[in-house]
């Protein structure tokens, strides 16, 4: 296609040039973009909305906590900004940019906030020292202090800005997709072409003629619903198909190749491509390979952040930290698997208040509900028979 989306607005040598820029141009790349750019955000909203849903749960002395560090991470990480708005922000920049940026900062009244930071200079990186990030900027606040490592919490996610090489395998596929696009348009449109005698060609003036009958005769048979065309002596009309055995392309071909669009992209993030194209058929296997091969590399990346800058060695070896709950993602269905909560409550494993909160439910606040209880049909062995036999002997008494 030539000129790309953002090609126009480039600056090129860090100066702004001005491009002459064909309308139809312009139109194309911004379908271009529009079919990548849909593409990419379903992706990325799939992330983000699955990181949002997560509880980050804070402990302290190895028992959890909801403090203020709890209310930062869950409900309010800044004045303008819930958790979910912060996350969602945290991971756009993450997934488009290959890394994100932390920084915490301090409100006017002295409370403490965290922000995403919109840009920053990459710093470079020496094994010995401390990183150093300038330029960060928030918004419009940009930021002349220079942040030390241990001062922000920085995200990558991979090595390679993953955006850059969807892009470069998108860009070699649009062209099937533009071809097929443009076979369909012409396809469904009517194409006629007419054979001409030498003798009619001939004759003086017949070019000009020639025009004024396309223009007055075939067009407007051509366009209406129901017309006549007149066919004169050396004129010989024969309709053309879009291809040499008469098939057309079909919408579901066109359909075809955008799915396969939707695939690669996916296919980067390690999302199943079943959770994204709307189809149902193993949906729980899909759901599972999501979150282990996607979400929770992500969480276990935030998670050690977040302790290892925000506590530290020596408080996380007293218990405090924090943990990133990926467990809260999946639906709970109380009576789909009220089984399985006997099961779990009755084998001692769980307690009833994790049972609630699991199925995201409260707590309720008696000791009862945080006290491990066990049916008494699972005993060892010695004391079964132990029961049996006394059962035995008191009824021959």
């Amino acid at each position: 296609m030539g000129l790309k989306f953002f090609d126009f607005f480039r600056p090129i040598n860090g100066k702004t040039t001005s491009v002459e820029v064909v309308v139809r141009e312009f139109y194309e790349a911004a379908q271009e973009y529009q079919i990548r750019n849909l593409c990419w955000m379903i992706c990325v909203d799939m992330i983000a909305n699955s990181i949002g849903r997560c509880e980050i749960r804070t402990y302290r002395n190895h028992e959890e906590i909801k403090g203020d560090e709890y209310y930062l991470w869950n409900v309010e990480p800044n004045l303008n900004q819930n958790s979910s708005q912060f996350l969602h922000k945290l991971i756009y920049q993450l997934m488009n940019d290959g890394e994100t940026l932390v920084i915490d900062t301090k409100s006017r009244k002295g409370k403490e906030m965290l922000v995403v930071a919109d840009a920053f200079i990459t710093p470079q990186i020496y094994p010995a020292k401390q990183c150093e990030y300038k330029g960060v900027r928030v918004g419009e606040v940009e930021y002349k202090k220079t942040f030390q490592e241990q001062d922000v919490l920085h995200l990558a996610l991979t090595h390679m800005n993953l955006k850059e090489v969807v892009n470069g395998m998108y860009q070699s596929y649009y062209r099937m997709y533009d071809a097929a696009v443009r076979a369909y348009t012409w396809g469904q449109g009517q194409h006629w072409k007419v054979h001409v005698n030498q003798m009619a060609s001939g004759e003086d003036g017949w070019s000009k003629k020639f025009q004024e009958m396309i223009q007055d005769q075939v067009k407007p048979f051509l366009e209406s619903n129901g017309a006549i065309l007149p066919e004169f002596d050396g004129y010989q009309y024969e309709e053309v198909t879009s291809n040499k055995n008469g098939t057309k392309v079909d919408t579901r071909d066109i359909k075809a190749l955008v799915e396969d669009i939707f695939d690669f992209t996916t296919r980067a993030f390690l999302i199943p491509a079943v959770l994204v194209n709307g189809k149902v058929e193993a949906v729980g296997d899909a759901n599972a390979r999501f979150l282990t091969f996607c979400i929770d590399p992500i969480a276990d990346q935030l998670q050690e952040e977040i302790t290892r800058k925000r506590y530290g060695l020596e408080e996380w070896k007293n218990g405090n930290f924090v943990v990133v709950d990926t467990s809260t993602l999946l639906h709970f269905d109380l009576f789909a698997n009220a089984t399985n909560i006997e099961k779990l409550v009755g084998s001692g494993v769980y307690t009833i208040n994790d049972i609630r909160r699991a199925a995201n439910q409260a707590t309720i606040k008696e000791d009862w509900a945080d006290q491990h209880f066990m049916t008494l049909n699972i005993v060892p062995m010695d004391k079964s028979v132990n029961v049996i036999t006394k059962n035995q002997k008191g009824g021959n008494e």
